[in-house]
């Protein structure tokens, strides 16, 4: 029974356990289907703000505009470049939910299937490619980055097709995939680096495979292509503004905690969850050195591969230590230019995928490597077919002697299945509790007023956001607002034409006119001061009352008593209407008219509408 049952696990590792991808996928996304527009997502940097540069730049496709008018007075597309480009076309013809979740299903396959067919290249196991795969594509990451975080398995596995010189076409196809859904300066100049440097590894090692340099020529060039205007800017002084980030402060940080911190835990956007997976990797690595032992060559490479992985993961945190390290930030807010914003820590988004691909090739040192039979790994598919009947574990490939590799350890099948398990259960954990699906599930059992999530309808608010339009009755295109205590996002995505807004990349002049209109308010709290002054990406009428605060839903009943901005300035901007989250007190005293106040019953928002007094 025993011999059996270790016989079927074997030969399931051996089958294409791919077609998993497409159930999970599904029940993945059924509760979001079930809620439509009450599906929930975070929405911090995603709805916020990167979703825009997507439907922005979606209503401009392919009419040549060179200024997006309905922003922060009007900025060029290159302050709202989406982070994957070939997802334009989809916020351009269809709803921005629909678009949405296309793009995050596409990215959700994409993450499975990159990660498994990666880790089955890696360790010709297609059980633990489908347990890292699983895993991979129920991580937290936000589909509004694109393949920056899901398509580094995918840019692995076609380096190593095109190394192992097999698959070529398709490999080359998905490098033109990645270059067109991922983001140069989040993830793309890191894995062009890490590939340049086994370029080189391979120059020395006198190795005259050229496929590898011919992909990275391809990805580099797309890159390219897609970032345009950034080299352009960059490398050729072609810019007709200077950008806010000139003004931007880096902070220092203490250099160990940071590296400890980022180590055990990523860092912004690029959750990995991967803290429980630390100490069994360790373990793996030891005793897979003491007490396995093996001299053959496959084996042997499997492990340096494992250790010098481990290395760059811990690199990683390193770099990311020293990059907010006191002398390098000093350095850096000393510079002008590309080096003063520049954020090469960024190479922690490799993170999600990198501790997942480590986990199972290391987990591979333990897996079936022993072939059943003469030992060679090279026997037919009928012969590892008939060894599959005949209840014989098999391994995927490589021959290394059971009594050499084995030492000391149980060589059940069932055994170590178990034991992927156990190590793995408390990363499941976490991974569950994090995951959108346990989001918009617990929204289907419990609601918004338990989960305290903010749902795509109510953030968005397209129904309150028609009643401001009916209330002001003009055409949008003919005035501009602002917000007050209000993300911007709602009415940008609606099509009103805003003042403000969330931009990584706009006018510094444009910061400083709009900085006049809140100057005063600044003064008055120094923590929102400095906020704006030292980062300026969010570009809000903050003010002493309630600071850079952007999230006021109608239950916050914010009053505002003694508001002190310069209105001629905002009406210079253009600004007609003010969407404010509460009463101001001394609206008169502004020269503002108040209109009426708007809710719905299904918006996050409450808006009190008052009008500058520039517009009729």
């Amino acid at each position: 029974m025993k011999k059996k049952l270790d016989g079927m696990i074997a030969c399931i590792d051996r089958s294409p356990l791919w077609v998993m991808g497409f159930l999970l996928a599904i029940f993945n996304f059924i509760p979001f289907f079930r809620l439509g527009q009450g599906c929930v997502f975070p929405y911090h940097d995603q709805l916020d703000e990167t979703l825009l540069t997507y439907v922005l730049s979606g209503r401009h496709f392919l009419t040549g505009a060179e200024k997006f008018p309905e922003i922060l007075g009007g900025i060029n597309p290159s302050g709202m470049q989406p982070a994957a480009a070939l997802f334009v076309p989809l916020y351009r013809y269809l709803d921005p939910l629909v678009a949405f979740l296309a793009q995050y299903i596409l990215l959700f396959l994409a993450a499975f299937y990159g990660m498994y067919f990666c880790v089955k290249e890696m360790t010709g196991s297609s059980i633990l490619a489908l347990v890292a795969g699983g895993c991979f594509c129920m991580l937290p990451w936000q589909p509004v980055y694109g393949m920056s975080v899901v398509g580094v398995p995918l840019a692995l596995w076609c380096f190593l097709c095109l190394y192992r010189k097999k698959h070529l076409i398709t490999s080359l196809f998905m490098l033109l995939i990645m270059g067109l859904t991922s983001h140069l300066v989040l993830i793309g100049y890191a894995i062009l680096g890490i590939w340049f440097l086994a370029l080189v590894w391979m120059w020395i090692k006198k190795e005259r495979n050229r496929l590898p340099a011919y992909g990275f020529l391809l990805l580099t060039g797309v890159y390219v292509a897609v970032n345009h205007r950034l080299f352009a800017e960059v490398l050729l002084g072609r810019r007709d503004y200077v950008s806010h980030r000139e003004e931007m402060v880096n902070y220092a940080s203490p250099l160990w905690e940071t590296v400890q911190n980022v180590f055990l835990h990523s860092a912004q956007h690029a959750e990995s969850l991967h803290q429980g997976l630390i100490i069994s990797i360790l373990v793996m690595l030891a005793v897979a050195g003491v007490c396995l032992g093996g001299k053959e060559k496959e084996w042997k490479r499997r492990y340096v591969a494992a250790v010098t992985g481990f290395l760059l993961l811990c690199g990683i945190a390193l770099l990311y230590g020293l990059c907010k390290w006191e002398p390098v930030v000093q350095f850096k807010n000393s510079c002008t230019g590309f080096i003063h914003y520049f954020q090469l820590e960024r190479f922690y988004w490799l993170y999600p995928a990198g501790w997942y691909l480590e986990f199972m090739l290391c987990f591979s040192l333990w897996w079936w490597i022993p072939v059943a039979g003469n030992g060679t790994g090279t026997e037919s598919k009928e012969e590892s077919r008939a060894k599959c009947r005949d209840g014989e574990p098999v391994q995927a490939g490589h021959g290394i002697r059971a009594k050499e590799v084995w030492q000391g350890i149980c060589k059940s099948p069932v055994t170590r299945l178990l034991v992927l398990v156990i190590l793995l259960l408390p990363t499941l954990q976490e991974i569950k509790v994090n995951s959108y699906l346990y989001m918009n599930v617990n929204q289907i059992n419990n609601g918004s007023g338990i989960t305290g999530y903010i749902s795509w309808e109510s953030f968005y608010a397209e129904d309150l956001m028609q009643q401001l339009e009916d209330a002001i009755g003009r055409d949008m295109e003919g005035y501009r607002v602002a917000h007050l205590g209000i993300s911007p996002a709602p009415a940008l995505m609606h099509g009103f034409y805003t003042v403000d807004g969330y931009s990584n990349n706009y006018p510094l002049e444009y910061k400083h006119r709009f900085r006049q209109v809140i100057a005063r308010e600044l003064d008055k709290n120094e923590y929102t001061r400095l906020y704006f002054d030292q980062w300026g990406s969010r570009c809000y009428l903050f003010n002493a009352a309630t600071g850079n605060a952007w999230m006021l839903g109608k239950n916050t009943q914010v009053v505002y008593e003694r508001l002190d901005f310069d209105m001629e300035a905002l009406r210079q901007l253009g600004c007609d209407y003010i969407f404010s989250c509460g009463i101001i007190q001394n609206a008169e005293e502004l020269g503002l008219s108040l209109l009426g106040y708007f809710e719905t019953e299904s918006s996050y928002w409450g808006v009190w509408l008052y009008e500058t007094g520039t517009g009729l």
